[in-house]
């Protein structure tokens, strides 16, 4: 969805209620208009108020990420605002239609995903900030009888030599009235004259998180909404042949019950799978009469699928010839001959996205509209899916997002809305959609699970002079709007990543595993997989042509160079970066230094959404295959530093996550249904497992910023796989290390 309209961010304000608003619309208008002269399409940034508060309202859903605070450092930096003092909030999802039919923001982008709310907004929000500093120090020039360019601003204040100090509370309505100069353009702090950005700084609703405040989907309430909850098929594709409903229907509380037929197996989903749903009074209820419905299921078209078998497909089909998605040079004529041939093969499974908050969702369908609230990654989506279920026009549809606990690329899928949705507009009512953890890990988008089988070649001086990568898995894009079986590699395969550009004769080859599982974004999409794929096998490399993993890595990456990126994250990748990042974790970890028997180190770095991103992990052997990972030392580099503890505190989760994800994290399908389906069977990574010491270097880069969430994910699971091996212990070419029979 675009943002109206035009070339041009310009700022839109206004005075009303003894408050200024801001506001960054991309629009074709020529010129600043005041509030009056707008109806209600003005949808505020910043918020100032008469005595001198402020709110700020973030376009970007949070979702531990920390984006509304970081978003707000930008703009609170160029409209030097009281940062101590400013509040956060959500901002009001939306949309408008252009004079081209379309649906448009009508102010910014919103939606949160991709690591993309920080690089998206650099220039917008700036820009918007910067724009209304100059309306505040027109005013103030009015007022004090001072040029403007004697003025300046700091913490919410005007000040000039020898006079008092003017609020921007007791400024709005003045500013209100100005009229920007012909032709204006906003500049710009330098580095040198910022004192926020780069800085350090708690999120904003840290308190409301650790005191209980209402934040989050599962705690909104909503007048005369009933509690839903589904019977969800459990069988892939499945659906309800018939349903005795007698001892549901006799739970005090119980409201009505309501059939979902199953989704199109061979359009898009909406919501996951068929069920029947129960609409109650109270959570209990509901809960309970769920229980007491005797459900008699079709087990639908995959009830042969199963974990093993879809391992057994990905074998055979390595066997097999696929799409060629990238072909550079010849590498059959390249390997045959080469001096030195290394062939490795890794597996990677399904994987769940284990939000700690399920999934949850408000609607009320009524004749002339519909409100949905909730944990939304993409408000724009719940638009279209309620749009769609209903039949109502967009414009009549109103979105709220909530702070979420926990997306990871979950909740930009839409699926909890459709449910809701369907739901209350059957049942006539609004309603409060809870999924348990049971229904969250049964019914998710999962990562894809494939094997990756790699080839690469090497002359008799050393040098890369074939590399390919064959994978054979189940594709994210499976049923996806506007995606093709053709089109499946682009989610699976970033054709553009290392060692594209850097060998002479590359091929990339993509085979389809048929399955029915729902799958979608998980935390770094491919770049979770492909790096552990890579970055292991650059060790096993390094093994058989005896050199240093570190070394390898950087005479592979060759000399500094931004070469071509298509995928997401480009338009560029830079060597120099990466092998930065490589060289800073190193002497951050004292790489090479002599470690006991048992102990060693491994190394990996990977670029990642315009992150660069390096990890150093120390490991002891145990008894066993076990090990522990004693402490991890990593660099990153995503230019311009926004928030330095945001930084670090996305660094260590990352870490964390990309540990406990390769440790014991598998969801097992058995007979058409997932049979793992709480944390007793899909294990997460314990307290005690976790990293004890993180030691980070960030890089003070000038270069625009590019988003964290996602950085140190991919590169944490190789680094550990590859401080193992060369600890003595063995390789590990599957996840999980330590997989669990459920």
């Amino acid at each position: 969805m675009s943002t109206h309209i035009d070339r041009r961010t310009f700022l839109s304000y206004g005075f009303a209620a003894g408050a200024l608003t801001f506001a960054a619309p991309l629009s074709s208008l020529s010129q600043v208009r005041a509030q009056d002269e707008y109806d209600d399409s003005l949808t505020p940034l910043v918020e100032i108020r008469a005595d001198n508060s402020a709110t700020f309202y973030s376009p970007s859903p949070d979702m531990g990420q920390g984006v509304d605070t970081s978003l707000a450092m930008m703009f609170a930096e160029e409209l030097d605002l009281d940062f101590e003092t400013l509040d956060t909030q959500p901002l009001r999802y939306s949309i408008m239609r252009g004079e081209d039919g379309n649906i448009a923001f009508r102010a910014v982008p919103q939606g949160a995903g991709g690591s993309t709310s920080t690089p998206r907004n650099w220039t917008l929000l700036r820009r918007a900030a910067a724009t209304a500093r100059q309306l505040i120090l027109q005013a103030a020039s009015e007022r004090m009888g001072v040029p403007i360019d004697q003025l300046r601003t700091e913490r919410s204040a005007v000040y000039a030599s020898g006079r008092d100090a003017v609020s921007y509370g007791s400024l709005v309505e003045a500013a209100a009235r100005q009229t920007l100069p012909e032709g204006f353009e906003p500049t710009y702090k330098t580095r040198a004259e910022r004192t926020l950005l780069g800085t350090a700084q708690k999120q904003k609703v840290a308190k409301d998180i650790v005191t209980g405040k209402p934040l989050y989907g599962m705690d909104m309430a909503y007048e005369g909404a009933k509690v839903a909850m589904v019977a969800h098929c459990p069988y892939l594709d499945g659906y309800v042949e018939s349903v005795d409903d007698a001892a549901a229907r006799a739970v005090d509380g119980v409201r009505n019950i309501i059939v979902l037929d199953r989704p199109d197996p061979e359009g898009n989903y909406t919501y996951l799978a068929a069920g029947v749903a129960v609409v109650a009074d109270t959570y209990w209820a509901a809960k309970m009469a769920r229980d007491r419905l005797n459900i008699i299921w079709n087990r639908g078209p995959w009830d042969d699928e199963s974990s093993e078998s879809l391992d057994a497909q990905c074998e055979a089909l390595l066997k097999t010839e696929g799409q060629i998605v990238r072909q550079d040079g010849d590498f059959d004529a390249a390997t045959a001959a080469a001096a030195t041939k290394v062939t490795r093969t890794y597996k990677l499974p399904l994987v769940s996205h284990a939000q700690l908050e399920p999934q949850n969702c408000i609607a009320d369908v009524r004749d002339d509209g519909a409100t949905v609230i909730g944990p939304f990654q993409s408000p724009s989506g719940a638009s279209r899916m309620t749009a769609r279920i209903t039949g109502l026009d967009r414009l009549d549809v109103d979105v709220r997002y909530t702070r979420l606990g926990g997306g990871f690329g979950r909740r930009l899928s839409s699926d909890h809305v459709a449910e809701a949705v369907t739901i209350s507009k059957e049942a006539g009512v609004p309603v409060r959609l809870m999924w348990t953890r049971e229904d969250d890990l049964a019914h998710d988008f999962y990562r894809p699970m494939a094997h990756h089988e790699m080839h690469a070649a090497f002359d008799d001086d050393g040098n890369l002079i074939a590399w390919a990568h064959r994978y054979a898995g189940t594709p994210k894009y499976y049923r996806r709007d506007n995606e093709t079986p053709e089109t499946y590699y682009r989610a699976d395969l970033y054709v553009d990543d290392f060692p594209a550009g850097r060998v002479d004769n590359l091929k990339l080859e993509y085979l389809i595993a048929r399955s029915g599982m729902p799958q979608g974004s998980w935390r770094a999409p491919a770049h979770t997989a492909n790096a552990f794929v890579v970055q292991s096998f650059l060790d096993e490399i390094a093994g058989e042509l005896g050199e240093d993993p570190l070394e390898l890595r950087l005479r592979l990456l060759g000399v500094d160079e931004e070469l071509e990126y298509g995928q997401h994250g480009g338009p560029v990748f830079s060597t120099t970066r990466l092998k930065n990042v490589l060289q800073q974790a190193a002497r951050l970890a004292d790489w090479g230094r002599s470690m006991p028997d048992g102990r060693a180190q491994g190394i990996a770095g990977h670029f990642t959404f315009g992150g660069y991103c390096a990890l150093v992990a120390d490991v002891t052997l145990l008894d066993g295959d076990r090990f522990r990972v004693d402490r991890v030392s990593g660099a990153i580099d995503v230019g311009t530093v926004i928030n330095r503890a945001g930084v670090l505190a996305q660094m260590e989760g990352g870490i964390n996550d990309g540990l406990s994800t390769a440790l014991g994290q598998k969801i097992q399908v058995r007979g058409g249904e997932v049979i793992n389906d709480n944390f007793d069977r899909y294990i997460m990574m314990r307290m005690v497992d976790s990293v004890p010491e993180i030691n980070v270097h960030i890089v003070d880069s000038e270069a625009d910023p590019s988003g964290m969430g996602e950085m140190s994910l991919p590169p944490m699971a190789p680094a550990v796989a590859n401080a193992v091996v060369r600890a003595g212990g063995r390789r590990m070419r599957a996840q999980p290390f330590f997989p669990m029979s459920a």
